[in-house]
């Protein structure tokens, strides 16, 4: 009996040999629905292998440009699950006169199928053409994101960091094709084209350097001088990834962005508005992510960016927003995750003494907001220096008057999700320390506490929970600061895993 796909295969070939009446557009459509549908339910390789012997690739390209919109999206879903198993190399060498037609097709489903295929291109000894680069950047023109700009801004990422940008996608027309892009979009359009030119410049400073040369460096700093806070807020996303190298952290620092930057948070100061309020709020978080910049020493940031007093000032100020004190706080927490900058923290005391301060009052959210921020702090890293481990040492003998392991366990007590997630990690970075597992050990009502199973608490819960007991069980100190028989328990609780429940006793009925 012959099979469906086969009949449909041949229903095609007959179709695909007749004038292109509107009854033939019809049954092509319908023809190739069932085929997509027979290719998803298999053997896909029979039915791969029995399509391609009757219908050439070249007939289905030749179909993407009919007239009919249903037809188009059903024959590029049957080719791109023909396409599947094709590696690039063979994509290129096949069908290299029709990629560049895909890439230009007005159907963004057509755009979407031929982009795909780049995504398999993960090598630079690759074959490629240097005719593709213009075309994958104009995929980005539009004037909203949509599946193909967002799609095309992927693959350009892509193949940018598997090497491919000097010889193929910054050609001299690809370059013209960018600043064509630049020039006649709107903002949506020109972020769209500085997001992929600052992941391509945090690969190379080559990159970086072509890029300043022609112009589209400083076409992106010119960003910084906008009305539209907006569009502020998108530049300042770029300025870390922008920071990858110490050359071109160097030509930013130089233009004075950061400086305009601090300037501006210092300017929204008492500003109420929405617009004071976001720009605040996004120059902290910049400075933040500058400490984890590739091209950035910390320290000498911080000390030639003075922004850690002002964040205390932030955390302490009566008259702030609860936004703007929370973000104050989170931003501290994430310039403390790393060694580097936590040890400048440390040294420059207010911005951390704040936080203390600021913990030992609060209740609620904001508790929880601390508690993150510390963790974030004492979870900097999983084999933490001495002088860093020191200074997360001297934060937690300022909170709660020296007691804070007890003012943690207290806000895990109160068995609100959130509390307890956020009180479990401080304690689960707190055993990545010599100091923490020392103190943990000599809390014996908290440590008791904590070896406590309560299967009522939830799953977030109990992950966490278990995670700060693992910590506890890897820490170089467990043989030495636990006992044997609190040692014995913390390592059966791993053993058993996050959600054990011991078994209930069986009690035995005896007859009468």
């Amino acid at each position: 009996m012959e099979k469906e796909y086969n009949k449909t295969i041949k229903q095609i070939c007959i179709l695909l040999q007749s004038e292109p009446t509107t009854e033939v557009i019809q049954g092509l459509r319908e023809a190739f629905e069932n085929l997509s549908k027979q290719l998803k339910a298999g053997p896909f390789l029979e039915v791969f292998e029995t399509t391609l012997s009757n219908i050439p690739f070249a007939a289905l390209f030749s179909l993407l440009a009919a007239p009919d919109n249903r037809l188009v999206v059903t024959v590029a879903e049957v080719t791109s699950q023909l396409l599947k198993p094709v590696t690039w190399a063979m994509v290129h060498q096949t069908f290299e006169e029709y990629i560049i037609q895909g890439l230009d097709h007005p159907h963004p489903v057509v755009k979407c199928l031929v982009l795909d295929q780049f995504l398999k291109c993960d090598r630079d000894t690759e074959p490629f053409s240097p005719q593709y680069g213009q075309h994958i950047w104009m995929c980005l023109e539009s004037k909203n994101d949509t599946d193909a700009t967002k799609l095309a801004k992927q693959v350009l990422e892509h193949l940018c960091a598997v090497g491919m940008a000097a010889d193929y996608l910054l050609t001299d027309e690809s370059i013209k094709a960018i600043k064509q892009l630049l020039a006649s979009g709107g903002e949506s359009q020109r972020f769209r084209v500085y997001d992929v030119v600052a992941a391509a410049s945090a690969k190379s400073d080559t990159t970086f350097g072509l890029f300043r040369q022609e112009g589209i460096i400083d076409m992106l700093l010119k960003e910084s001088s906008a009305e539209d806070v907006l569009v502020l807020m998108n530049f300042y996303e770029l300025l870390p990834t922008l920071s990858a190298s110490a050359a071109s952290f160097e030509y930013l620092d130089n233009a004075g962005v950061f400086a305009d930057a601090l300037a501006c948070i210092d300017k929204a100061e008492g500003d109420s508005s929405v617009t004071g309020s976001l720009l605040r709020v996004a120059g902290l978080k910049l400075f933040s992510r500058m400490v984890d910049a590739g091209g950035v020493k910390p320290a000498a940031f911080l000390e030639k960016y003075p922004i850690a007093p002002r964040l205390g000032q932030m955390m302490l100020a009566t008259e702030a927003s609860g936004e703007l004190t929370t973000t104050a706080i989170n931003c501290l927490g994430a310039i403390g995750n790393n060694a580097e900058a936590l040890e400048y923290l440390a040294k420059e005391k207010t911005a951390l003494v704040a936080l203390a301060s600021v913990y030992d009052r609060s209740l609620g959210q904001l508790r929880v907001e601390c508690m993150q921020a510390i963790a974030c702090i004492f979870g900097h890293s999983t084999s933490p220096s001495k002088s860093a481990s020191q200074a997360c040492y001297e934060l937690y003998e300022r909170l709660a008057g020296g007691k804070f392991l007890m003012s943690l366990v207290k806000e895990i007590m109160k068995g609100f999700e959130d509390s307890c997630v956020a009180g479990l990690a401080v304690i689960q970075k707190m055993a990545l320390h010599a100091w923490g597992v020392r103190e943990i050990a000599s809390h014996h009502n908290a440590l008791s506490y904590l070896l406590m199973r309560d299967s009522s608490r939830g799953r977030l819960v109990q992950q966490w929970q278990f995670a700060a007991i693992e910590s506890m069980a890897k820490s170089e100190q467990a043989a030495t600061e636990f006992d044997a028989a609190t040692l014995a328990q913390i390592q059966k609780y791993v053993r058993d895993g996050p959600y054990y429940v011991s078994s209930a006793p069986q009690v035995a009925f005896g007859s009468s």
